[in-house]
C-alpha cells in the first residue's frame, strides 16, 4: 500500500502507477504502459512516494529528480518525459535513491568498464533536463549498459552477450567522482560486450 511500480522507456518517459493497480494480472498478462512504436521498456523500481529518480542514458548522460514531480497515472498512460535525450542517445537505466543514502551509483558500459561514484554526488533537478556528465562513453567504454545502486559488501554479477559470467565484490571496483572513464570490470574477447548486470545484496551473501 502506497507504493509505486516506476517505469522508464528507451525514449526517456516515465510513468508512476500504484502497485494496486497490478494485484490481479491475468495468466496472459496486462497492460502496464502504453509505448510508441519505436519505444521500449528499460527499467522499473518499486518506490513509496518520497524517493529521487536517477535516470542515466547509454551516452553516459544522468539525471536526478523528485519523483513526485510524476503524478500518478493508469496502467495504460504513456508517462511524462525524464529526461531531454541528445540526439542519438537512449535511457539505459533507473535507480531509485532518498536523502542520505549512503549507497554508490555503479555504472557499466558495454565494452566492460565501469565505475562507482556516491549517490550523493549527483544533485536533484527538475524533470526533463539534459542532466550531467556520468562516465565518458568514448571508444575504449562504449555505451553505458547498465546502472545499479549498490553498497561497498554488495557482489556484482557481469555476463556477457557470448555467455561469459563474473562475479566480484562491489569494493573491487574503484569509487570515483562523475565524469570519469572507470576501471575494466570485465575483460571481454574483441567481438563480445556487457548484455546484463545485476546485484548480489551483502545480507544475502553471508547464508552462502
Amino acid at each position: 500500500e502506497g507504493e509505486c511500480i516506476t517505469m522508464v522507456t528507451r525514449n526517456g518517459y516515465v510513468k508512476r502507477t500504484s502497485a494496486a493497480d497490478f494485484q490481479n494480472i491475468l495468466s496472459t498478462g496486462i497492460i502496464a504502459a502504453k509505448l510508441e512504436d519505436d519505444d521500449a521498456l528499460v527499467d522499473v523500481a518499486v518506490t513509496d512516494g518520497e524517493q529521487d529518480l536517477v535516470i542515466a542514458t547509454e551516452g553516459g548522460m544522468t539525471i536526478r529528480f523528485e519523483e513526485t514531480e510524476v503524478r500518478q497515472m493508469g496502467r495504460t498512460a504513456r508517462g511524462v518525459r525524464g529526461i531531454d535525450l541528445a540526439d542519438g542517445d537512449d535511457v539505459a537505466g533507473l535507480v531509485a535513491t532518498e536523502d542520505g543514502d549512503g549507497r554508490s551509483l555503479l555504472t557499466v558500459t558495454e565494452h566492460g568498464f565501469g565505475k562507482r561514484t556516491p549517490l550523493s554526488a549527483y544533485r536533484v533537478q527538475s524533470r526533463y533536463g539534459k542532466g550531467l556528465i556520468d562516465i565518458k562513453t568514448d571508444r575504449r567504454n562504449g555505451a553505458v549498459t547498465s546502472v545499479k545502486a549498490v553498497a561497498e559488501d554488495d557482489h556484482l554479477i557481469v555476463m556477457s552477450g557470448d555467455g561469459q559470467i563474473l562475479r566480484c565484490p562491489v569494493g573491487e571496483v574503484s569509487s570515483v567522482n562523475r565524469n570519469t572513464k572507470g576501471v575494466t570490470i570485465m575483460d571481454l574477447e574483441p567481438a563480445d560486450s556487457v548484455a546484463t548486470v545485476d546485484v548480489i545484496p551483502a545480507e544475502s551473501i553471508g547464508g552462502e
